[in-house]
């Protein structure tokens, strides 16, 4: 079983004229929403196996808060399939190359909306919206990539944990 655990990644500064999209920082306060998603992987007993993100810099930066915050040592692979004007069918193609099919794998993708909530639509057919800092988790038939939606959770609920 391929487990997903598929975050979106935490606040950024706003979108202004001169400041490519791509170039956007996390903030403040999207570290710490990316910190509670840490606390969430770590409650749930979740060893991720690999890491893939956007190269987009937030979500770049997402995933190493919540690496740092696990006490992780995983590279983080950016990958263009993550990137929000991506086909999803090029994200599933990529992960079937790159999944284990003998094995229980866990993989963290972080990347943006509405591009996340498409890629979990064609796995799972469940229409979903992922907040900012939110996250998802997966489970995938390796041999089919069809799965099943178990987590949902917004930063509302997060705070909570």
């Amino acid at each position: 079983m391929l487990h997903l655990i598929i975050v979106r990644h935490g606040e950024a500064e706003p979108k202004i004229e001169n400041l490519p999209d791509k170039d956007r920082k996390l903030i403040k306060k999207g570290i710490k929403q990316m910190r509670r998603v840490a606390n969430f992987i770590d409650i749930m007993g979740y060893k991720i196996d690999r890491v893939f993100s956007s190269p987009y810099i937030r979500a770049y930066q997402s995933a190493e808060v919540i690496l740092e915050e696990l006490d992780e040592d995983l590279k983080i692979e950016t990958i263009k399939e993550l990137e929000p004007d991506q086909d999803v069918s090029t994200l599933i193609e990529k992960l079937k190359e790159t999944s284990s099919s003998q094995a229980e794998q866990v993989i963290m993708l972080v990347g943006h909306e509405p591009h996340l909530s498409t890629f979990i639509k064609s796995v799972t057919s469940g229409e979903v919206e992922l907040k900012k800092g939110g996250v998802a988790v997966v489970e995938v038939d390796p041999a089919s990539f069809k799965g099943k939606l178990t987590i949902l959770l917004t930063q509302k609920v997060m705070k909570r944990l």
